[in-house]
């Protein structure tokens, strides 16, 4: 049965016996009598008369007596402890998985291969499990070796914002259950870990510069150039000078430097090449990359494309209303025969007064043309609905018309007094938002309100539809895109900086951007469905200000071995022994004759 010690110390007790062994070698000071005859002195031994010397080692009880109360001395301070047959100790690392540890994932491998080789062998059968600490996290190992756990850091990626460790650290927990060790390695000091986890920080304050944010707008006074801004920040207290460059495919523009004080953020600007659909900007590296790069595309939402079917009278309306909607082109007829392709959304005028169906995607705009002099009358009340959301209706005057013949599945967004202004009519083939009102012959138009409200419209139109979008994401950013369904429909294909990855479609709400900045696409069949960029954006990962070392696994393998173990049973058995051998040693001490008589002739 493996046996184990809980105070290795207490083999120093074995430091007396040859202590005792020494006293034994040592001989007694003679003594001197004076006395008057000699015939009456039994014959004894030559003493030496110098005092203490060494001398030869002699047999006798109360030595091996005293040898042995060392020995059992020492068994009690060094505490044996016997663990059980198959006995599995259950080791589970919970490991940081926010972006900031790639700075230290050198020396996380390095400390985390000492501290397991300090935990105790040879006495249970260890289990190691490591995981990643956000909620999607992977296993990285599972197995019995302490170096293969080890090496499955090489290929671990740490890509994630800022997350709590709680849930992690309760599956950890249930992993390594109530007698098991639950470690937790990051790089920042937590005060306190919940499950009785043990903290492992390797972090260390490192200066760091790089990009916490981008944005590309249209520029120009036509609109149709494209400008970018990329904030750069300083996040160390000394002042750092670094390196910058714009590059578009293998062309790139001249470095240009940049210095920053310490904590500062600066914009840098300029225009997006023309013709180009995407662009990278790249700043001298440090100890922390993935903010040192920055990949940029066009950002073009989906085409809508907009017809419409109404009377002269609303034509400059709904035109300057088509204007204000982004990505939303107007479709003109081709001849007689109408569109090319139908178009995605209809705006629609109805005069109630000459009923007739509504288009099935549509927005529909009451114009009954001799519209009369009354207003409508009372308070003007907003549903708790996304599209009119924070919008404010309190200006609106609008004349009293007849209204649109309601359904039942419609969903009233505007009321005034007792009358519905505005109508959201949605079914599976149907998805209309009506206007209730004469828009033509009220003050909407001058409202806000009215232009948000069909532009959240539009664009709820817009994410149904199967189409190509360009945008800029964070990494891992949960992406919302529409595609095809049906037994028939293809799979997704997402690409990634060369490496492909196939999503069946009804899978396709479990898509995320890569972990890793670059460029990626996602395609369905032929049908491309999107173009973007990840990066990195994050600051809270990027400040390494907090990062600090501190490790609370130095009572870990004292811990362990109080746990997978059992003390001796007969411990009290042998102090009893230890106690004995001490009362009989003194006895047979004092019990002995004096023999270190000397003779001195009288006077």
């Amino acid at each position: 049965m493996p046996i184990a010690f809980a105070n290795p110390l207490g083999f120093l007790a074995l430091l007396g016996v040859p202590v005792i062994l020494l006293i034994h070698l040592l001989q007694r000071q003679s003594q001197t009598f004076p006395i008057s005859t000699l015939f009456m002195l039994d014959a004894i031994d030559r003493q030496s008369l110098q005092g203490r010397k060494l001398d030869r080692l002699r047999n006798s009880v109360p030595l091996w007596l005293q040898l042995l109360s060392v020995i059992i001395l020492t068994w009690l301070l060094i505490q044996p402890r016997w663990t059980q047959e198959n006995r599995v100790q259950q080791i589970v690392i919970v490991i940081d998985s926010s972006a900031s540890m790639e700075a230290f994932k050198n020396s996380a491998t390095e400390q985390l291969r000492t501290e397991l080789s300090r935990i105790p062998a040879n006495f249970t059968n260890e289990v190691y499990t490591l995981m990643e600490s956000h909620e999607q996290g992977e296993r990285l190992y599972r197995g019995e070796s302490a170096t293969e756990l080890v090496e499955s850091l090489a290929k671990w990626e740490p890509s994630n914002s800022a997350h709590s460790p709680e849930v992690a650290l309760r599956v950890g927990r249930s992993i390594a259950g109530t007698y098991g060790t639950l470690v937790f390695l990051t790089d920042h000091i937590k005060t306190q870990l919940p499950f009785g986890a043990s903290l492992l920080s390797v972090g260390e304050p490192i200066s760091n510069v790089g990009f916490a944010g981008l944005r590309v707008q249209s520029a120009g006074d036509d609109g149709n150039d494209l400008s970018w801004q990329a904030t750069v920040r300083n996040y160390s207290e000394e002042p750092q000078a670094r390196e910058w460059f714009l590059s578009i495919g293998q062309q790139r523009t001249e470095p240009r430097s940049i210095s920053l004080q310490g904590y500062e953020t600066r914009t840098l600007s300029g225009k997006f090449p023309k013709g180009a659909a995407r662009a990278t900007l790249t700043m001298s590296p440090d100890r922390f990359t993935r903010d040192d790069r920055l990949f940029m595309v066009s950002p073009e939402p989906k085409t809508v494309f907009i017809a419409t079917t109404v009377d002269p009278s609303a034509s400059d309306m709904v035109r300057t209303i088509i204007g204000s909607l982004e990505n939303a082109p107007l479709m003109q007829p081709s001849g007689d025969s109408g569109y090319s392709s139908p178009p995605d959304l209809l705006i629609a005028t109805y005069n109630p007064l000459q009923p007739r169906t509504l288009p099935p995607a549509s927005i529909v705009l009451l114009d009954q043309q001799f519209a009369p002099k009354e207003f409508f009358k009372g308070p003007i009340v907003a549903a708790n609905h996304i599209l009119v959301k924070d919008l404010n209706w309190q200006g609106l005057i609008a004349k009293s018309t007849a209204s649109i013949p309601m359904a039942a599945e419609d969903v009233t967004l505007l009321w005034q007094g007792e009358r519905p202004l505005v109508l959201l009519r949605q079914t599976a083939k149907l998805n209309q938002l009506i206007f209730n009102f004469d828009v033509g012959q009220s003050n909407a138009e001058r409202l806000p309100a009215l232009i948000i409200m069909i532009d959240r419209f539009v664009d709820q139109i817009r994410s149904k539809k199967v189409a190509l979008e360009k945008s800029n994401l964070e990494l891992n950013q949960r992406i919302k895109i529409a595609v095809n369904i049906g037994e028939e429909a293809d799979d997704i294909v997402s690409s990634v900086m060369g490496t492909q990855q196939t999503v069946p479609w009804n899978r396709s709400s479990m898509l995320r951007a890569p972990r890793n900045s670059g460029f990626f696409s996602i395609s369905q069949g032929d049908t491309p469905l999107l173009d973007a960029a990840a990066n990195f954006a994050d600051a809270r990962e990027a400040d390494f200000s907090g990062a600090a070392r501190q490790s609370d696994l130095d009572a870990i393998p004292r811990k362990i071995i109080e746990k997978q173990t059992v003390t001796d049973p007969l411990w009290q058995s042998w102090a009893i022994v230890l106690l004995i051998v001490l009362l009989v040693c003194w006895y047979l001490l004092n019990k002995l004759p004096d023999t270190s008589v000397t003779s001195q002739p009288a006077n």
